[in-house]
């Protein structure tokens, strides 16, 4: 009796098993999108059931008795996308895959293997570096978001100026490095103030929106334009084609935001925008009224993208930014108060792509102006550069080891420049002496290689030529690239010539701009790079180039005899320099997603010119002897990682004709004689992650200048009979900063 009662009881209570809900499992692997590598230690997990894992060693994780419906699964590691997807789980086990997108790159259905980001090196070029989203991020600093400045830490970089973006490679200037953005080449995209030495400058670049950064040196293609120097080259990312997202970083001086999504119904394409604002300027006046300049900045970018047909794409590319600079204390007559400058650059882009060819049209527009005044607000210098380029690129695959690339360029380039001195003596102020500049030039190029690749190495070989209208000469520079592998070893040669025209106020300055040739140099390159295993190598390149017609500065101020000679008015230039710079870079370097990862980099370089025109012989304005750039980075768990950036430099010579010391300087008959102390510069940094539902919350804590070194940088001094001052100002001390990034 008491038995039947409790097996009644028990049948009312408990259901049955057939009315119990079914539950199912959910699994599947977490891989890296660019390489199919499983991402160990990623945080998943499932929103509306409250429930959370890791992914093991393999990259996969598991979920038992989940219960059949729509659910959120969430996905998040140091150094990758924040991803959030809704799946639909049935009865039957439900596998995923989910590809995570390094860095601020997008979420994508399909895994695109690319290997180890080393494999888009060019063939046969040894002194060269590519680095991805999770990179960039990793090397940008708080305070500065700048891809350009990111790069400074690579091996073989050159800086000791705290304030400016540019750096030297080799002994050669910035402006001998082309810079090209999407695969267009525009020396304009730099917030900075122009006419002025000591104060700063920032890329017109957001490193959110970057997917990949890479810095070539020595002979290589020469794709994308004319220049004598290194290529720097960024490409934008396109926005997600899955779901609408947003970014929102905040440091102590700056903001910024990423909005993204997909672009019409069926997703077939993706649009990009991004606003970045720079507050330091006010942060300065409220909290250092005593500093003397302040530098901020605003800029845009936008990206969209739109697949037309399997094989046909189109994209718009739009970059715009304004930067104003102002001097807090009251200077001499012709001191610089007030500065602001802005540029942009516009890119229409058409693409077709089959197994056999692949072309590439685009136009695009770029310019940018400046404006200077003084303390009475007369406008000391004013300037505007404008370009319209068409371009065209196909590259034909002849067979799996044969391939022919090939590309045309035209170019229109408009330049004016106007520079004022003012005097005052007992009244207004009027001008002195002014000086303008402007012309303009068309440029038409044409290049062409043949490139041989097999498993274990290739050859190419190919030339550019171009015609420029204002300096009335054609240029042709060659090139030839080689590299053979052995099991570990790959040895790597490269030898070319190239050329470069300097800008149109550079061109004019001198009064003679027929008797000013285009800058040329001729180099090689010899290699050899030893894997000790799949993620560590090192490498060691000889480098020897020889350098004609490089611009200088002339009409310096200088002694001859014991007696001062003025230097000119207004800057002149002459393509008066020949050398032979040379040197080695050695590269210790390992790449993993575990364990410490890295670089150690040293460079030795020489650069000494000769003029031609007075025979004196003297150091390159860039001549650093040693530079050592090292950098770190260690994944402490799936949410935190830290890392350190250490440069350091031999540093170049203080610019012009000076003896002495850096602190205590007297003209000299002699140019590039005093050099900067050795710059050295250690930071610090850690990047802490808090995952919630769906969003992600990421803290940026930095140190800069740990050891608190007071590195000194060249200023734009004044020469009077009173002596020489202000050639030389220290640099950026031990300064902890912070900041946050919100994705949605």
């Amino acid at each position: 009796m008491i038995a039947g009662g409790l097996a009644l009881l028990a049948l009312v209570v408990w259901p049955s098993a057939q009315d119990r809900p079914a539950t199912t499992t959910v699994r599947g692997v977490i891989v890296d999108a660019g390489t199919a590598a499983p991402v160990a230690g990623a945080r998943v997990e499932l929103i509306e059931s409250q429930r959370s894992t890791q992914s093991g060693a393999d990259g996969r994780f598991e979920f038992s008795g989940v219960l059949p419906g729509t659910h959120t699964l969430t996905v998040s590691t140091i150094g990758y996308i924040f991803v959030r997807r809704r799946i639909d789980v049935r009865d039957a086990p439900f596998d995923i895959t989910v590809p995570l997108a390094e860095g601020t790159g997008t979420y994508q259905e399909t895994v695109d293997v690319t290997a180890e980001p080393a494999s888009s090196r060019d063939l046969g070029v040894s002194s060269q570096t590519v680095v991805g989203s999770a990179g960039l991020q990793a090397l940008r600093g708080v305070a500065t978001d700048d891809p350009v400045r990111a790069l400074q830490a690579l091996p073989g970089a050159a800086t000791g100026d705290d304030f400016q973006a540019q750096f030297s490679v080799r002994g050669s200037a910035f402006r001998h490095t082309g810079f090209v953005i999407d695969a267009t080449a525009t020396p304009l995209l730099f917030h900075s103030v122009q006419g002025v030495a000591d104060t700063g400058s920032v890329a017109m670049l957001n490193t959110d929106v970057v997917s990949r950064g890479a810095l070539v040196v020595g002979p290589h293609t020469e794709r994308h334009g004319d220049w004598v120097g290194a290529t720097l080259e960024f490409d934008m990312r396109e926005g997600s084609r899955d779901r609408s997202t947003i970014r929102a970083a905040v440091s102590g001086t700056a903001a910024s935001a990423v909005i993204e999504g997909p672009l019409g119904p069926s997703r077939r394409g993706s649009w990009l925008v991004s606003i970045r604002r720079s507050y330091v300027d006010w942060l300065i006046r409220k909290v250092a009224p005593e500093t003397d300049g302040t530098f901020g900045f605003t800029d845009l970018h936008n990206k969209i993208v739109y697949d037309l047909t399997s094989r046909q794409q189109v994209q718009l590319v739009v970059i715009g930014g304004d930067a104003t600079f102002h001097e807090t204390q009251t200077g001499p007559t012709n001191g610089l108060q007030r500065a602001r400058s802005r540029g942009g650059l516009g890119l229409a882009g058409w693409r077709f792509a089959n197994p056999s060819v692949v072309v590439n049209e685009r136009l695009s527009v770029a310019g940018s102006e400046f404006r200077d005044y003084g303390q009475s607000e007369q406008e000391l210098s004013r300037g505007s550069s404008r370009s319209i380029v068409w371009r065209n690129d196909a590259t034909f695959m002849l067979s799996p080891a044969w391939t022919i690339e090939a590309g045309t360029r035209a170019e229109w380039q408009r330049a004016d420049q106007t520079l004022r001195i003012y005097t005052q003596v007992g009244g207004p102020l009027r001008v002195r002496v002014q000086q303008g500049l402007a012309d303009r030039t068309h440029l038409w190029s044409a290049w062409s290689q043949l490139a041989w690749r097999t498993a274990t190495g290739g050859a190419a070989i190919g030339a550019r030529a171009t015609t420029n209208s204002l300096y009335g000469t054609h240029d042709v520079s060659p090139w030839v690239l080689a590299q053979r592998g052995f099991g570990p070893v790959t040895f790597r040669a490269s030898a070319g010539a190239a050329a470069q025209f300097p800008e149109i106020p550079l061109f004019l300055s001198n009064g003679r701009p027929g008797s000013m040739p285009a800058e040329r140099n001729s180099s090689v390159d010899i290699g050899v790079e030893y894997r000790l295993t799949d993620t560590l190598r090192w490498q060691v390149t000889g480098f020897a180039r020889r350098d004609r017609n490089i611009l200088r500065q002339v009409g310096e101020d200088r002694l001859a005899n014991g007696v001062r000679v003025p230097g000119s008015t207004f800057p002149t230039f002459g393509a008066e320099l020949d050398g032979s710079p040379r040197g080695v870079d050695i590269v210790f370097e390992r790449r993993a997603a575990t364990g410490p990862a890295g670089w150690i980099g040293y460079t030795f370089a020489r650069t000494t010119y000769r003029d031609s025109m007075t025979s004196e012989t003297f150091p390159g304005d860039f001549d650093q002897r040693h530079t050592i750039n090292a950098f770190v980075e260690q994944r402490v768990s799936y949410r935190m990682d830290v890392s350190a950036k250490l440069r350091v430099g031999s540093n170049f010579p203080i610019v012009g004709y000076f003896s002495g010391s850096p602190e205590s300087l007297q003209l000299s008959s002699q140019r590039n004689q005093v050099r900067l102390p050795t710059y050295a510069r250690l930071d610090l940094r850690a990047n802490r992650t808090f995952t919630f539902d769906r969003r992600r919350l990421t803290l940026f804590v930095e140190v800069m200048n740990v050891l608190g070194r007071q590195n000194l940088r060249r200023s734009s001094g004044s020469i009077s009979p009173a002596g020489v001052s202000g050639f030389v100002e220290r640099e950026i001390p031990f300064v902890p900063s912070a900041g946050l990034l919100i994705e949605f």
